[in-house]
């Protein structure tokens, strides 16, 4: 990582006029008032109180399928700012993912973060193309017999907060046994089964000038990440991605907050892997049959969409719970991607209320509503950003506790439909 990639990131923005207009604006509530800047910290910045939840959920996906997620978040374990996370999959995906985070090695200036997924039965989707122009239907799906993904990272904060840096290394491993159609008709079987790994190592850093790390209510804060992927065969391409967020909090009201975020991600290839068509259809293996036509069409979709991924790189992609929150997680890639929301809280009880119910336990120290709306646009060259775009619109229900935690569900709409959201941390963290 180079002083010249973060100065190429930065200048790059196709948003600095938009930026520069954001913060205009933020600085308009806050120099009405004379207060000092950064604001000062409202709370203490390494909460340590307890809390827990445990509860199943049903899961229905369309193409993907049935079943249930059995969910366990415990935040501050053991009076430390350590949280854990467990999910249990179950159903027609089957597997487990947990998490460790903010386990506290140094006192309050170094903690580890660690992540492990193992999954042996599951299916994605796999839309046909990248970029925007896509339907809500195109895609096939994946059905993979392994999805490991295993990510270990450090985190050093200091200044109460103000400043972090964390560098994390991340592989994952799959393994794609067929592809089917949306109907989950097979389209071809893979024998033997294509294999890949995905390696590389992120390093980000922070800077928060906010009243509050965990719930800001007043100030600015900016987040810079480095994220180099090597290719792991001479068929991969090297790239770098650099991705740069900036959102301000802007206080509306006796405790209200109004947040506006512009996020963007560019993929910069520095070694463009194989896109020769015949040896990516010999590397996939699918073996289509000269007369079988839906699976010379979907063959013909892996190959470009190979083809597209080793020659531009692949930035953060759209869609989830964090980011056009209308539409499935991954739902947009491309090589460049750029994102712009806003989202009025308002907070309507501010009072500590501890709870029990047996498989949830905390302390609420705000109950939240949200009303959010988004833009965001992928493409393979960074000049043809915001030429498509896809909006969304939602409202949510947020309960801000004293463990650190934000117990948050959402609903969002967009012009493919509604997507429900469950999740413990505010989006644009």
């Amino acid at each position: 990582m180079t002083i010249l990639h973060f100065t190429s990131a930065i200048l790059s923005w196709h948003g600095r006029a938009l930026v520069v207009f954001l913060f205009s604006i933020a600085c308009a509530p806050l120099s009405a008032t004379p207060v000092t800047y950064p604001p000062e910290r409202r709370a203490e910045q390494y909460q340590t109180d307890s809390g827990y939840l445990v509860v199943p959920l049903p899961y229905s996906i369309p193409g993907i399928g049935e079943g249930y997620f059995l969910m366990g978040y415990f935040s501050n374990i053991l009076d430390t700012t350590a949280d854990a996370f467990v999910v249990r999959v179950m159903g027609d995906a089957e597997g487990y993912i947990a998490q460790l985070d903010e386990a506290p090695l140094y006192k309050k200036h170094l903690f580890l973060n660690v992540t492990e997924q193992r999954v042996d039965k599951a299916a994605v989707n796999k839309y046909k193309t990248r970029g925007m122009d896509n339907g809500k239907n195109d895609y096939n799906l994946i059905e993979v017999n392994q999805a490991d993904a295993h990510n270990i990272g450090l985190t050093v904060s200091l200044f109460n907060r103000r400043f972090e840096y964390n560098i994390t290394r991340s592989i994952f491993d799959g393994s794609v046994i067929a592809l089917r159609d949306s109907n989950w008709n097979l389209i071809s079987a893979f024998n033997p089964a294509y294999q890949f790994r995905d390696t590389d190592f992120h390093h980000s850093v922070k800077i928060d000038l906010t009243d509050d790390y965990l719930d800001p209510r007043r100030g600015v804060r900016f987040k810079l990440t480095y994220q180099d992927v090597p290719g792991d065969t001479v068929n991969d391409p090297d790239y770098f991605r650099i991705d740069t967020g900036l959102t301000f909090y802007l206080p509306f009201r006796r405790n209200d907050t109004l947040a506006l975020n512009y996020y963007q991600s560019d993929a910069h290839v520095t070694h463009i892997g194989n896109t020769d068509p015949a040896s990516i259809r010999a590397e996939l293996g699918t073996n289509c049959q000269p007369t079988d036509t839906t699976c010379l069409i979907a063959e013909e979709e892996l190959v470009n969409d190979y083809i597209n991924e080793r020659t531009y790189g692949t930035a953060t992609p759209l869609g989830g719970d964090n980011r056009l929150r209308a539409y499935p997680q991954g739902r947009f890639s491309g090589g460049h991607m750029a994102f712009a929301g806003a989202e009025y809280r308002w907070n309507f009880v501010q009072d500590a209320i501890p709870f029990d119910y047996f498989i949830w336990k905390d302390v609420t120290t705000t109950l939240q509503l949200a009303f959010f709306a988004e833009a965001g646009t992928v493409a393979e060259h960074a000049a043809d950003l915001w030429k498509d775009y896809r909006t969304s619109i939602g409202v949510g229900g947020r309960i801000v506790s004293a463990s650190g935690s934000v117990y948050r569900a959402e609903i969002a709409h967009g012009d493919e439909g509604n997507q429900f959201i469950v999740y413990f941390y505010y989006p644009w963290k």
